[in-house]
């Protein structure tokens, strides 16, 4: 086995390459342009269309649909708000606590999807306006079937193409 390793080592670049132990890479010529990535870019921001428990589309009075526009995994709002998330976790572990309680742990996931959230379209809650409406909202465990629809889309990048 060592000598068949030595061997392999010996060979030319070229004739690796034509013996298959190289991957074919084509070269670029003069001029030519390559993909690029970035143009798969996500949106900063998503609407979420709200759907009731019962799985069927929200709608207000005006028959309007009710959504909610929130800030995606690529956008600045988004990693700041999982920055502090993550951090209040390792707080937690760091003073010695193992299991976040429920209570802390709904707090927390409310404080991020707030910090998400750009606007709630076509609705309001309780009167209430910004971060202080988005929070209270998804606290609101008689409308949990809304904060678990944003916590799920929030994280598809799919959501943001």
């Amino acid at each position: 086995m060592a000598r068949r390793k030595d061997q392999a080592q010996a060979l030319s670049l070229s004739s690796r390459k034509e013996q298959g132990l190289l991957p074919d890479i084509s070269i670029r010529e003069e001029g030519e342009s390559m993909f690029d990535i970035s143009k798969l870019s996500a949106k900063d921001t998503a609407i979420i269309e709200l759907d009731g428990p019962d799985g069927e589309p929200l709608e207000n009075e005006k028959g309007e649909r009710l959504s909610i526009t929130v800030f995606g995994p690529g956008s600045k709002q988004f990693q700041k708000a999982q920055g502090v998330r993550n951090r209040a976790i390792l707080d937690h572990v760091r003073k010695g606590g193992k299991k976040m309680k429920d209570d802390d742990q709904r707090e927390l996931d409310a404080e991020f999807l707030a910090s998400c959230t750009a606007s709630f379209n076509n609705f309001v809650y309780k009167e209430m306006s910004g971060y202080d409406q988005f929070k209270a909202a998804y606290l609101d465990a008689s409308i949990g079937f809304v904060s678990e629809q944003v916590n799920k889309a929030i994280g598809d990048w799919a959501n943001f193409t």
